[in-house]
């Protein structure tokens, strides 16, 4: 009998949409459990504890943290006061001190196991979140939490835990890294697929200087026995698909993860199981996309396509309050970097008149959000010439046209201070992809197919590529450093930005600008 809706339709009769059944095939008839395709127990218990040790790893050094900062703060209180160490504890004070360290230790990847604790810049960036850390507590405690009361631990206690607290932390996980270095050295990845996507994996990981052992196998059984990269000898010879065994380990090596690099539907039906209960049973397999957003943060190069912004995940624009939140920032930003560095734009001005003839200004009609083009202004670093004497639009290393001064200014980004006043004005954002000159984009947009979607964001002083990347000497760094764009495009936030001006905090410290 029809229904009400079909009735008062006119409608007497409906046939039912068919039921759109796969054919049936051997992968999806049956269990893909069927086969026990399961871990030794031997082996299990092997790399157990390597595995548990990674997954608990985050929370191990947050409560590491959490008692060495209250043993700091209570030991600081102990030999500050004779009175009884409870009464001279101020609990809010210890909260406010651990939340802000611990954020800063956050930023900088203190509690990922991946992080690399031994490396300067590691050591760099905790520092410099520590100072940061420091003055934040200090605004806080004095400003809000003992307003109006006194309050039972005092400055120099405060100072003490704040001072000693990051000493602690960079030691202990310098120690920790270098023990847990020397584990990662037995550890393995393996790549499925010897395609390009598979060459670009690979370049990454040695460029990263992973230290993980690369075994390679071939889906298709053409180029077994060859090296992944023809011309590096040093690349992972390609072995048969058959090699895998889709276990914790393979050759008595730790298994960090599988990546997929060819479509799943060139792998055989059998195979394709493998993959099904080797992920079902908690071994680390995933696609070369997601390997690259999850592990390297940086968008998969030629992986973008139109439907990309309709994609789940996509952040932009959809958070209204974190766009205000970042626009008042920029206008506080602004106005204090405008007063801050007045005397040094004087100083600046003088030096750039008296080594190089021309303008200390330089201006230049820049790309903003949407396209929407602005004039940008920066401190001129480069000898003024015509467009016919000004030869390639890229600045290379060694450029003869920097100025005697140029190149100090464009090493420590001075030259870009006159960008506070495109902040305030609100062309620029502090944070943001490089805004680029209008005749560059016209030729980018044409060779790189989706340039146009950074322009989905304000661009910045300085951003996600910017600290991931050095600057653009060719099209095959502007590709490389769209992709970190788009990235950051897709996953901006307030505590993604929080790590960009760490990390460039770190770049103006040690001369890593170009």
């Amino acid at each position: 009998m029809p229904s009400p809706y079909y009735r008062e339709s006119g409608i007497d009769h409906v046939d039912p949409e068919p039921v759109n059944v796969l054919p049936a095939s051997e992968m999806t008839i049956g269990s893909v459990f069927a086969d026990g395709h399961v871990d030794d127990a031997a082996v299990v218990k092997k790399h157990r504890r390597r595995s548990l040790m990674a997954d608990i790893y985050p929370v191990m050094m947050v409560l590491a943290d959490l008692m060495l900062i209250s043993a700091i703060f209570g030991l600081a209180c102990w030999l500050r006061y004779d009175t009884e160490l409870l009464h001279a504890m101020s609990r809010k004070v210890l909260l406010v001190c651990g939340a802000i360290s611990m954020l800063g230790v956050a930023m900088v990847g203190g509690y990922s196991y991946k992080t690399n604790t031994t490396s300067v810049r590691f050591v760099s960036e905790h520092i410099i979140v520590s100072i940061a850390s420091f003055i934040g507590v200090f605004f806080i405690i004095y400003s809000f939490v003992t307003y109006g009361y006194q309050m039972n631990s005092g400055r120099s206690v405060v100072a003490l835990t704040m001072v000693a607290f990051p000493v602690c932390s960079i030691l202990y996980r310098m120690g920790l890294g270098k023990v847990k270095n020397h584990f990662r050295k037995g550890n393995a990845l393996c790549i499925i697929g010897t395609g390009w996507s598979a060459r670009d994996l690979y370049r990454r990981l040695k460029a990263s200087n992973s230290t993980c052992e690369v075994m390679t196998f071939d889906p298709h059984g053409d180029r077994e026995g060859q090296r992944l990269c023809n011309r590096d000898d040093s690349s992972p010879m390609i072995e048969p698909l058959g090699e895998v065994r889709l276990r914790s380990s393979m050759r008595g090596k730790y298994v960090e993860n599988y990546v997929l690099t060819c479509p799943l539907e060139e792998l055989p039906s059998d195979f394709q199981k493998r993959l099904a209960v080797a992920q079902f049973s908690g071994h680390k397999v995933c696609s070369y996309e997601s390997y690259l957003m999850g592990q390297m943060k940086i968008m998969p190069p030629g992986k973008v396509s139109m439907s990309w912004a309709l994609e789940e995940g996509f952040l932009c624009n959809r958070n209204k309050t974190y766009e205000r939140i970042k626009r008042f920032g920029d206008i506080m930003v602004g106005l204090t970097g405008l007063i801050v560095f007045a005397p040094v734009f004087i100083v600046v001005g003088i030096l750039v008149k008296l080594t190089s003839p021309g303008p200390i200004i330089f201006k230049q009609q820049r790309v903003g959000r949407r396209e929407e083009p602005f004039d940008i202004y920066k401190f001129r670093s480069m000898t003024v010439r015509t467009e016919e004497e000004a030869g390639s639009m890229y600045t290379q290393k060694n450029d003869p046209r920097v100025t005697k001064i140029g190149g100090f200014l464009r090493k420590t980004r001075i030259d870009e201070l006159p960008q506070f006043w495109n902040v305030l004005k609100g062309d620029l954002s502090l944070i943001g992809p490089r805004a680029e000159w209008v005749d560059l984009v016209k030729g980018y947009e044409q060779r790189f197919p989706y340039y146009h979607f950074r322009h989905a964001v304000k661009p910045g002083i300085t951003g996600w590529a910017q600290v991931n990347y050095s600057y653009g000497a060719n099209d095959e760094d502007t590709v490389e450093k769209l992709n970190y764009d788009l990235y950051y495009v897709r996953k901006h936030s307030m505590i993604l930005d929080a790590v960009i001006v760490v990390k460039t905090v770190y770049m103006v410290l040690f001369g890593r600008g170009q």
